[in-house]
């Protein structure tokens, strides 16, 4: 792939915000079974935290997508 190829086509953010948001959310569903079935490794725990920054990133970056939106819309209009 070329650098043109990537710089010519925008990212949809609010997609890549979505996967970041699923994949947080089946990381915890991995800690919530590892501790259901009586695993208490610390590291399930850092797993639980590295999934909620995960996913509070994915939800800022879905909201600037969206506040941009508006922006170019008001500009627009």
């Amino acid at each position: 792939m070329s650098i043109s190829s990537i710089t010519s086509t925008p990212p949809d953010l609010t997609r890549a915000g979505l996967e970041g948001f699923q994949g947080a959310q089946q990381a915890v569903q991995v800690a919530a079974d590892a501790v259901a079935n009586g695993n208490a490794d610390p590291a399930v725990i850092l797993d639980v935290k590295q999934a909620e920054v995960t996913a509070g990133i994915s939800a800022a970056v879905m909201k600037a997508d969206q506040q941009n939106f508006q922006r170019l819309l008001d500009i627009m209009a």
